[in-house]
């Protein structure tokens, strides 16, 4: 008896567990069309911590913004121009930079294309490392082409978490300034909803596979010299998930 009632209640829990996954299933993939899900993420990015930072990196104040390149595209005439994610970059440095002027950093293969962007948009003075073709490589090329401890790191809010990361492994703090992604989040359009919860999922992906297993093709610092930063790559570009 005491049997059959062990195995009734055996059966109640496998059932119950059954249709609590069951149903945390489904409402995961019904939030993945709404914004939920790629807030949820977000919100999860912010409460990460860094890496430990040098006592320097973490008294000072952001001295300079570094702008992550986003990838590049070509227009109807088949010219090489900015994608949007570069370009909503580009508008989110110039817009900080009016509000407080600082030196500009531009970080990727698309530095000479943002440079002109921000050029004709009246800001000069730029500093340009043109080498880096991943985030890690943005992070490290970066701290060899100027001495900084403390930035405002200007890249869309997913991808923030992983780029500040490597960013403190390389000695440098960082301030985030998000800036927007190409489409944006409606309840009433859940394809584009669907669009930021990939986003978002490819990002937890990158920054697990960073924490566990750093990225194989990220050059070390002395692998590209002084002169390979300042040259621009021509229309090498890397891709806005990297």
């Amino acid at each position: 008896m005491r049997s059959a009632e062990r195995m009734i209640k055996l059966f109640r829990i496998i059932n119950i567990t059954f249709l609590l996954g069951s149903t945390t299933v489904i409402l995961v993939l019904i939030s993945l069309f709404t914004p939920l899900f790629s807030q949820a993420i977000v919100y999860l990015f912010t409460l990460l911590p860094l890496p430990s930072l040098p006592a320097a990196a973490l008294s000072s104040p952001p001295t300079a913004y570094v702008v992550l390149g986003g990838g590049l595209t070509n227009d109807h005439d088949n010219q090489i121009i900015l994608n949007s994610y570069s370009l909503n970059r580009a508008r989110t440095a110039a817009s900080a930079y009016h509000d407080l002027p600082l030196p500009i950093v531009l970080s990727g293969a698309e530095a000479p294309w943002l440079g002109q962007w921000l050029i004709e948009h009246g800001i000069d003075g730029l500093i340009s490392e043109n080498a880096s073709m991943n985030t890690c490589e943005n992070a490290r090329f970066t701290a060899k082409r100027i001495p900084l401890r403390h930035v405002y790191l200007i890249t869309d809010s997913y991808h923030m978490a992983r780029a500040r990361r490597q960013f403190a492994l390389n000695g440098i703090n960082s301030t985030p300034l998000s800036a927007p992604l190409p489409v944006s989040r409606d309840w009433m359009k859940p394809a584009q909803n669907l669009s930021h919860s990939r986003r978002a999922v490819y990002e937890v992906a990158a920054y697990l596979r960073d924490v566990i297993r750093p990225q194989m093709n990220c050059r070390h610092a002395n692998d590209v010299t002084s002169q390979q930063l300042l040259t621009p790559r021509g229309n090498a570009a890397k891709k806005p998930d990297e």
